[in-house]
């Protein structure tokens, strides 16, 4: 691998800007463009487009600040993992990494299986770089991507999970390689607040007003209080503003057997608007164990303004993948508990 100008690194993109999606992954256009500053660099990326597209069969390859990108635009398929496997396959790596030392696959799904197949043909390692917060409620995934992404992940040498809590979930999603030695190493993507700080000089009055954005804020995903969750919520269920609905009831049924019916006219106009308040706290003591409670408060049941106040609260205990819950709901006046077990296949 020793290389006078850096090894050759061919990327390969599960996310990436293109004329389907043109800011889709741009965190990682940045980020292969700082590799290519040491390291000859080429992307591959394949994204699937339907039969009335005009991009339909079309690809480009350009030069993009210091490294060569291949973008091509295969018919969708389905599962989609299919069109993204073979479009990629069919691609052929330019001079400067002809022989790559590296593949390097951003996200494991759905470029995965071809960028495993590519490791595999040149021997050389694979090294998996992740954003995908979907680690973080993992049941939502299917079974068949479980399996796709965990058979990638057998063939890394190192996985780069852009947190620490984002590796911890990788880890419990059994993103692990065959030797079960799973090497991971995170790569931050956000700023280095030890290397940079917000400006403590006066900004002239004509530069404008500036802000500090980070991300989304979403807690699931950027766990911003550390261990401890803290949410709350206002919710609106749908209702109906106006109209009326006819019903036919039957009448009793006369002595000599006849059964007359009426019609029953139904205002469905709402009285009331139903609003619920939830909060809601999780605390992860360690890996193993947690506790969690939420409280919900509704208003004007069903839109109902002659609906009273419901009150529903809830105590949840966690310990590795065992949950046990107690719920007392005022609506029913019913108290209940639950007990789960949870295994990823």
């Amino acid at each position: 691998m020793e290389n006078p100008e850096g090894i050759r690194v061919l990327h390969i993109a599960s996310w990436y800007p293109s004329k389907v999606h043109d800011s889709l992954g741009n965190f990682i256009q940045r980020h292969i463009a700082a590799v290519s500053k040491r390291h000859k660099s080429e992307v591959w990326y394949a994204s699937p487009v339907s039969n009335e597209s005009p991009l339909l069969g079309t690809s480009e390859v350009k030069e993009e600040d210091g490294f060569l990108e291949r973008i091509v635009y295969p018919k969708a398929t389905k599962p989609g993992v299919r069109a993204v496997t073979r479009a990629l396959l069919k691609l052929v790596p330019g001079e400067d990494v002809s022989m790559p030392d590296l593949v390097h696959l951003h996200v494991a799904f759905p470029a995965g299986r071809a960028a495993r197949v590519l490791a595999e043909s040149w021997d050389v390692p694979l090294v998996i770089t992740e954003h995908w917060t979907a680690y973080h409620d993992s049941q939502h995934i299917p079974l068949w991507r479980r399996i796709s992404m965990r058979r990638t992940a057998a063939h890394a040498s190192v996985f780069c999970p852009v947190t620490d809590q984002l590796g911890l979930k990788m880890r419990e999603f059994k993103m692990l390689n065959l030797s079960g030695d799973s090497r991971y190493t995170t790569v931050p993507n956000v700023v280095d607040t030890e290397c940079f700080k917000p400006s403590t000089v006066a900004e002239e009055p004509h530069e404008g007003f500036r802000i500090l954005h980070v991300s989304s804020l979403d807690e699931s995903q950027k766990n911003i209080t550390g261990d401890d969750h803290l949410s709350l919520s206002v919710s609106q269920p749908d209702r109906i503003h106006g109209g009326e609905m006819s019903i036919r009831m039957s009448n009793l049924a006369q002595s000599n057997g006849d059964i007359s019916y009426r019609n029953k006219n139904i205002e469905l106009k709402a009285t009331g608007r139903q609003l619920v308040y939830g909060l809601s706290y999780r605390k992860d003591l360690d890996e193993r164990f947690g506790f969690s409670l939420k409280h919900v408060f509704t208003t004007n049941l069903n839109h109902m303004n002659t609906s009273a106040s419901v009150k529903s609260s809830y105590l949840g205990l966690k310990y590795k993948d065992l949950k046990l819950g107690y719920n007392i709901d005022s609506h029913n006046s019913l108290e209940s508990a639950e007990l789960s077990y949870k295994y990823s296949f």
